[in-house]
């Protein structure tokens, strides 16, 4: 038994307590319970791996430190009466959200306190509002657009032929970003659901590779960009799912050419050994600040909003790749320097077993 173990109370050694311990530490909610002085009695398994250190006899509010969980306690005691709060509090490097339930024991003998971790929901919950305002945001921006222009052609700019064409072109505009935003969200929602099947069998990644990239060569002749394409010679014949795959790099190439200055040149880089397969994609660009990186793979972060309107870009794009790459197994990671460039290295795992297929 550990040393945290043998500090636990004495009448835990009993029958009736071991069977207290055993109730206590398959809960998957950290319990601490406290005496009338607010010290710490009794905690239970899921508690000591939240907090590394042992905090038996230590008062209630060194243990999560937070104002609503210390007024809950005093409450429960004076009143002698169960109270439920939610409560944010930092431990370690992070921050939690806690449903508390704070209970007075019998006999003013102290309090239980029982913390459910609902971090998970609460980040899921704020990242749906977030997707909701976002995506209201990205549709009413066009389609206010495209409500003007109609009108005023309504209102007789069709009498000037160069207006009206320049009006009809700003709808057809808009209304192919907004195509595009469609198009992206119902990729990312299949990305996202697990009931969606990328089915993986057999293709020549060699082959899928080049399609991708060359469909993307009008474009970087377009911008002035040299698109290059490693890839060892020979197929490459690996178990994934094509269609991902094909997502990725689309994604990921386009995404550097729109960023790189004219004259410049965006690399693409495949490898593979026995366990996984590595996609480089480099350019020479405008890079990304530190601060940005962490951020974005959110959907629809933009590190330069009217940039990456004007190139026509969802804010998607990104999300999109990093859950395809999830959903293949795989890691995707990015490394950038200002006016020097980003690399975004996808690594997808081979099953031992896979083998190159001669064709």
């Amino acid at each position: 038994m550990s040393e945290k173990s043998t500090s636990k109370p004495a009448d835990l050694a009993a029958p009736e307590g071991a069977r207290l311990r055993t109730i206590l530490d398959s809960m998957v909610e950290a319990v601490f319970v406290t005496d009338p002085k607010g010290r710490v009695t009794l905690t239970n398994r899921a508690l000591e791996e939240l907090i590394a250190k042992d905090v038996l006899g230590r008062r209630a509010k060194n243990v999560i430190k937070s104002k609503e969980l210390r007024t809950a306690i005093r409450a429960a005691r004076k009143k002698d009466a169960a109270t439920a709060v939610e409560l944010e509090s930092r431990i370690g490097e992070k921050v939690y959200t806690f449903s508390a339930q704070v209970s007075p024991l019998p006999d003013d003998k102290g309090v239980v306190t029982v913390l459910h971790d609902v971090t998970l929901l609460k980040n899921a919950d704020r990242i749906r509002r977030d997707f909701v305002a976002n995506a209201s945001h990205e549709l009413r921006t066009p389609l206010t657009a495209i409500r003007g222009f109609a009108e005023t052609l309504r209102d007789g700019a069709f009498a000037d032929p160069e207006a009206g064409l320049r009006f009809s072109e700003a709808i057809l505009r808009h209304t192919l970003r907004l195509q595009r935003l469609a198009e992206d969200l119902t990729v990312l929602s299949q990305a996202e659901s697990p009931d969606h099947d990328y089915e993986v069998v057999p293709v020549d990644v060699h082959a899928v590779c080049n399609n991708s990239v060359s469909s993307l060569g009008s474009y970087a002749r377009q911008k002035n960009i040299q698109l290059r394409l490693h890839v060892p010679p020979g197929p490459m014949v690996l178990a994934v799912s094509e269609r991902a795959i094909d997502h990725v790099l689309i994604n990921l190439v386009e995404n550097a050419i729109k960023y790189s200055p004219a004259g410049s040149e965006v690399l693409v880089r495949v490898q593979r050994d026995l366990e996984q397969l590595t996609i480089d994609v480099q350019d020479w660009g405008t890079g990304i600040p530190a601060k940005y990186l962490d951020r974005i793979f959110e959907r629809f972060y933009r590190v330069d909003k009217g940039r990456s309107r004007e190139e026509g870009g969802t804010g998607l794009g990104l999300s999109i790749v990093r859950h395809l790459v999830l959903r293949m197994g795989g890691t995707i990671d990015v490394k950038s320097v200002p006016d020097q460039g980003t690399t975004f290295r996808v690594v997808v795992p081979i099953e031992p077993s896979e083998e190159v297929v001669e064709l």
